[in-house]
């Protein structure tokens, strides 16, 4: 591949239009490297990969060129062939993101053409997405913008249907944060779609993908555009990112004693301290550290202009984001209490009792009123995300409290501290999580972490020690994913027959197809025809028809109708629409998505807790749950099931050498390294007290180069063994199947397996000899 820094010089501004020329120099001093290289690379007409960090000015490096083309060209006498410049984004809400940030270049273009006396541009910008109305679906068939901003999924779906047409004058695709979906079947899902938008053109699109800091740059690189050359755009980075690792108690091990002068009781259950639910919770307050977390969060909201807060479940996010609004209505109740000398002002608070109606693991919220914080998370309607994205940048809202649906290139504008809860999933993540705060170029940015217990204060140690030296996690984008295949296959014939080896020929165009063997191809072919190597999969319906003869494909009846309705790569997670009921016209607005095992165990009536606010229950439909608002109430959380992402293997391996060379390490040096890494002191003494712990109890400590084996006899009498692996669950979730099933084939007993990013545990019935 080949690369620069970015230190092509202004002169790059040269091949602007006046009035772009004219309204960059006014409202920027220069451009950035990553400008700079992007610019050069995309007027010289070659793919381009811009690699910098949060904070480069990458989306003006991907859409100035191409919006200045359009201001300086009239658009195209066919009226389908008016789209020439196609964003994607693998989040909806970065892509309402970047068309809401186009408006400025695009307003500031206009101006400067009038005031240099030129023909004003008309550039129109549209959106389509999940989330898109379907009146302005189909008003994009008819007249289609200059600039269409669309997710991978929804790209999809218009290659996949008539809209197609309004395509074929794409000229530049500009795909955002390539490092999101590159290592993912998504990835190779879009990698397909891409080489189809190019069948349709004229010419292949100049191709522009957008990247934070990423390992390999080649692997990424390929992934973009397949076997033809890229520029890679990775000027040197001068992003300067500060993060500390608190614990806002001086002793994991007494939660009971709390922070000297500030005792915190444990809270009911159901509260935000996840690990107490259910019935064994019973009515007995346990000792949490939730409480020291909260009132440390509700400071550091306080003493900053706008903090993001990332947890890493829509679960978490909601109970947080209730807890700060609950603590600072009781700081208001009571300052007026002290102000007005009342000493029995009768606020409410933490419910005294845990209601029957509220199920132990959805927990409750005392219907505060939104003082300090919202949340946001993918369950939420559009209307609703939108409204805390525009109340943050507004500074309006102190605080939102986010999962990974913030995390990606979003500009936050004016925020200047992230809080993390719990380690990041990966180094990457972390990365792009703190560098929403100080999102301009040049400026800071700020983080901390809280972890929740002590083994999670080790990889918290970790990851903000990696993310310091850039120790990102290396990507390899999926190798012939023949599911993907098979439904490009099936989209593709759906709309016109297709030879075997003009197929063959478009698919191995995309990176992760390039070495598709034959084998596999005919094979898959053979699948969706309708030959099925054994007589059990009679019933399965054919999809595609193949004409041996002729060596065509085409689509069966229904095909299209398949692809459109079964087509990407994100689970169906059995989700329930939130709706109010519906006015004058039968048509409600939708309020977010609901868990189907928390709907299974709602009744009418109840009220639960939704975008920081209450909902009542009205009726529960097959596929929809109908709610009004009940302000103020107090009300149940809502809980998700679903898969955690899994501990990164080369993350793993950096956990087991951080605790080998820490408990190795002379006190002194281990207490060193700690600070350097950005633990603040209560931190350090809960991690090295927590190393000294597990080597004294058994005289060794689980690392990159030992595996520990422990074991112990439960409440029941049974043995429960414990291998300690912190390889993380995309390692330990496999080898706890193949441990159970090899003491199932050998010992003949069932055995219950649980794995984790820290380790396997099994429990084995008494009656074996463990």
């Amino acid at each position: 591949m080949d690369g620069m820094d970015g230190s092509t010089g202004p002169d790059v501004l040269a091949g602007f239009s006046p009035a772009t020329r004219d309204w960059f120099s006014g409202a920027f001093d220069a451009p950035t490297a990553a400008q700079t290289g992007a610019w050069a690379a995309a007027q010289a007409g070659k793919h381009a990969l811009v690699v910098a960090p949060t904070g480069s000015g990458k989306t003006l490096a991907a859409f100035l060129w191409a919006l200045d083309r359009l201001a300086a060209s009239p658009p195209p006498a066919d009226p389908k062939r008016r789209c020439r410049v196609l964003y994607v984004s693998p989040l909806k809400a970065l892509a309402v993101d970047v068309q809401r940030n186009l408006r400025s270049p695009l307003a500031g273009i206009r101006q400067a053409a009038h005031r240099l006396g030129t023909p004003a541009p008309d550039i129109t910008v549209g959106m389509r997405t999940g989330d898109t109305p379907a009146d302005q679906r189909r008003s994009f068939a008819r007249t289609p913008p200059d600039v269409l901003v669309t997710t991978p999924e929804s790209l999809f779906l218009l290659l996949t249907s008539a809209a197609r047409d309004s395509l074929r004058g794409v000229e530049t695709v500009i795909v955002d944060e390539v490092h999101a979906v590159a290592a993912t079947k998504r990835g190779a899902h879009l990698a397909l779609s891409l080489e189809r938008l190019d069948q349709l053109l004229d010419k292949p699109a100049q191709r522009i993908g957008l990247s934070a800091t990423v390992r390999p740059v080649d692997e990424v690189a390929t992934f973009l555009a397949g076997a033809r050359p890229v520029e890679v755009v990775q000027p040197p980075s001068e992003k300067t990112i500060e993060v500390t690792v608190e614990v806002p108690i001086p002793d994991f091990t007494a939660l009971d004693a709390g922070v000297a002068g500030h005792p915190h009781p444990g809270h009911a259950p159901g509260s935000t301290d996840e690990e107490i639910i259910g019935a064994a919770s019973g009515s007995a307050q346990r000792a949490s550290i939730w409480p020291a977390v909260e009132r440390r969060l509700l400071d550091l909201v306080r003493q900053h202009r706008s903090t993001i807060v990332f947890a890493n479940s829509r679960r978490l996010a909601e109970r947080l984001t209730a807890r700060l609004n609950e603590l600072a209505r009781d700081d208001a109740a009571d300052a007026a209490a002290a102000d007005l000398e009342v000493q029995d002002l009768d606020e409410p608070g933490e419910p005294s009792e845990f209601p029957a109606e509220a199920i132990g693991q959805s927990g409750i919220g005392g219907g505060a009123p939104v003082t300090v914080a919202r949340a946001h998370h993918g369950s939420m309607a559009r209307e609703q995300r939108t409204l805390v994205e525009e109340e943050l940048k507004a500074g309006l809202l102190p605080a939102v409290v986010a999962t990974s649906s913030l995390e990606l290139g979003i500009d936050m504008g004016a925020v200047d501290l992230v809080v993390q809860v719990e380690a990041p999933p990966s180094v990457a993540s972390g990365l792009q999580r703190i560098g929403r705060a100080g999102h301009q170029v040049g400026a800071v940015s700020r983080g901390a972490m809280f972890p929740k217990y002590r083994g999670d204060l080790v990889s918290c140690a970790v990851v903000v020690e990696r993310m310091a030296v850039g120790g990102i996690e290396s990507m390899r984008y999926p190798r012939n994913p023949l599911d993907v295949l098979a439904q490009h296959i099936v989209a593709m014939v759906a709309l016109e027959p297709w030879t075997v080896a003009d197929l063959a020929e478009l698919v191995r165009r995309a990176a992760p197809f390039a070495a598709l063997p034959d084998s596999a191809l005919h094979a898959t072919l053979d699948m969706l025809a309708g030959r099925y190597p054994s007589e059990e999969f009679g019933e399965l319906r054919a999809r595609i028809t193949w004409d041996r003869v002729t060596d065509e494909l085409r689509g069966r009846p229904g095909a299209q109708r398949l692809a459109v309705t079964s087509g990407g790569t994100i689970p169906d997670r059995g989700l329930f629409t939130v709706m109010t009921p519906g006015g004058a016209d039968g048509a409600g607005s939708r309020v977010g998505e609901l868990d189907e095992e928390m709907v299974y165990e709602s009744r009418v009536g109840d009220t639960f807790l939704l975008g920081t606010s209450s909902w009542r229950v009205e009726d529960i439909t097959h596929d929809r749950v109908i709610v009004t608002p009940a302000p103020g109430v107090p009300a149940r959380m809502p809980f998700w099931k679903g898969d955690a992402p899994g501990r990164p293997l080369e993350l793993g391996r950096a956990v087991g050498a951080f605790v080998r060379e820490m408990s190795a390490a002379a006190p002194e040096d281990a207490r060193e390294r700690a600070a350097a890494a950005g633990l603040d002191e209560w931190a350090t003494d809960n991690l090295l007290a927590y190393l000294d712990e597990q080597r004294e109890a058994t005289r060794h400590v689980p690392s990159d180069r030992t595996i520990l084996v422990e074991r112990f006899r439960d409440e029941l009498g049974d043995w429960r063994l414990v291998v300690h692996s912190p390889f993380g669950a995309k390692v330990n979730q496999p080898w706890a199947l193949a441990i159970a099933a090899r003491l199932r084939e050998r010992r003949g007993v069932e055995v219950h397996a649980a794995a984790a990013d820290d380790g396997i545990v099994l429990r084995l019935p008494d009656a074996v000899d463990a």
